[in-house]
């Protein structure tokens, strides 16, 4: 029988903190700090073969804080010890459950350690190869970069509707070409006055390629006739608009230019782009979604696969009763479950299947979000299938290439 030891890591920005346990919870050496980088593991391997155990041989639970994580996760799987990865919150319930009213870092690196010994849901972690990763690190950059493209629009909207109230109204594409000459050289009342109203509809119309219309022109200019006197100087008022402008503008670069390397990505990662097979989902969703699955076949099940996401409800059975209407779990990656909701909120108006059974949903009289999170949960269950369709083929061809080998 292989010897197994325990080892809890509590992650930190300057230091580790380590606890090593045997089977029995006895502590096999005083807890002790590893450094950040190469040097920390080093050393962590360092101590466990003075105590005489081997890489193989160590069971390593580790905390997802932050970013820290990964400078271990990879170099200790190719050293050969099974880790684990858990949620903070899982790793807090069970330290409060040892300790109620104290927390040192030696506390958690010790919950940490026995993890593994109380909950046999864990799974270790995984990995998948560098393409994979990469390619989910790029979606997960630009779904941040959109977030932050949406919040610089709203404050941009707030802006120009105090400045010139009534212009949402007249410009609802607030980010169209003409909306945008308008905002960077006219949104000061005074200035767009004095150019006068037969110039500013010429140089939008031409901005608009001749779209702007007689009925829009009409109902601009009485927003800027009606806008309020803030009492602010038009150079500073426009300067402040341009800036906030030029990081939206730079903030969209900056999108597109992952937009083309997630394009990239996804055609090494699956050639045959299976999951844009599905209506609605487009390149950037079908990439990031396949990312995150990475290799279908570590999931039992397209219910492993919903469960991960969080897509579930939460379940409350006692007494032989389970408690009807409980809400969505969001216990998984959230990543995962927003490209799922937002993918369904596209693909329930192409997909023929994910539509019908949206609206039995709505028929049903269940609430839009309900039902949205229900499509996404179907969505990723077609996801599953789809993708396992060529683990499938992909199996049945390396053992007929064995075979004529």
């Amino acid at each position: 029988m292989i010897r197994k030891v325990w080892v809890g890591m509590d992650l930190g920005k300057r230091f580790h903190q380590v606890v090593v346990i045997d089977g029995g919870m006895t502590p096999l050496v005083t807890p002790f700090r590893v450094r950040r980088g190469r040097a920390g593991v080093k050393t962590l391997l360092e101590r466990l073969r003075g105590v005489g155990v081997s890489a193989p041989e160590s069971v390593v639970t580790i905390e997802a804080t932050g970013n820290y994580w990964n400078e271990l996760v990879g170099r200790l799987r190719i050293e050969g010890c099974e880790v684990y990865l858990v949620h903070p919150k899982k790793a807090h319930d069970l330290r409060k459950f040892y300790r109620d009213h104290t927390k040192t870092d030696v506390i958690d690196a010790e919950a940490l350690a026995r993890m593994p010994l109380v909950d046999g849901s864990l799974k270790p972690v995984w990995s998948g190869p560098p393409t994979v990763q990469t390619l989910l690190r790029l979606c997960r950059l630009r779904w941040k970069y959109r977030c932050r493209i949406a919040d610089v629009k709203r404050r941009i909207s707030g802006f120009s509707e105090m400045v010139v109230p009534g212009i949402d109204s007249v410009m609802p594409v607030r980010y169209s070409k003409s909306a945008r000459v308008f905002l960077r050289h006219y949104l000061a009342p005074s200035k767009a006055r004095r150019l006068g109203k037969k110039r500013l509809v010429e140089i939008l119309s031409k901005a608009a390629w001749g779209k702007f219309s007689v009925k829009k022109s009409d109902e601009l200019w009485a927003c800027i006739e009606n806008a309020p006197d803030l009492g602010w100087k038009a150079g500073d008022l426009l300067f402040e608009i341009n800036v906030q402008l030029d990081e939206l503008e730079a903030l969209e670069h900056q999108v597109e230019r992952l937009d083309a390397r997630i394009a990239e990505l996804y055609s090494e990662v699956d050639p045959e782009q299976r999951l844009k097979r599905v209506g609605g989902l487009g390149e950037f969703l079908s990439a990031a979604i396949t990312a995150h699955i990475g290799e279908v076949s570590r999931f039992p099940s397209s219910k492993h696969l919903v469960s991960y996401s969080g897509l579930v409800t939460r379940v409350k059975h006692t007494a032989g009763h389970a408690k009807p209407g409980q809400v969505m779990s969001k216990h998984g990656s959230p990543f995962l479950r927003a490209w799922a909701y937002l993918g369904a909120s596209c693909a329930r108006q192409y997909d023929d299947e994910l539509k019908a059974y949206y609206e039995r949903l709505r028929g049903r009289g269940k609430h839009y979000n309900v039902a949205l999170c229900a499509t996404a949960a179907r969505l990723l269950e077609r996801a599953y299938n789809i993708l396992s369709e060529r683990s499938v083929e992909t199996t049945e061809d390396m053992d007929a290439e064995i075979a004529v080998a």
